[in-house]
């Protein structure tokens, strides 16, 4: 495999794993808002880990990103 389809391959499995990410985010921001949950504490912690979830999404983007730029 080249340097190429080595770079495709890495960008592609980092956009898969930001994908993943974002799902995980929504699905915990989803939890958070939803009138069924009704402790505050709860509601709390999951858009505290939603918000994880964001910034690890980042945390990826940037990868690509360098990967994109530098490789």
């Amino acid at each position: 495999m080249d340097n190429k389809q080595e770079k495709e391959k890495l960008i592609k499995w980092f956009n898969q794993m930001r994908e993943i990410e974002q799902t995980a985010r929504d699905t915990y921001f989803s939890i958070a808002s939803d009138p069924r949950v009704s402790d505050e504490e709860v509601k709390k912690v999951f858009r505290e880990i939603a918000s994880d979830e964001e910034r690890h999404s980042q945390i990826v983007q940037k990868i690509v990103n360098i990967i994109t730029n530098n490789l």
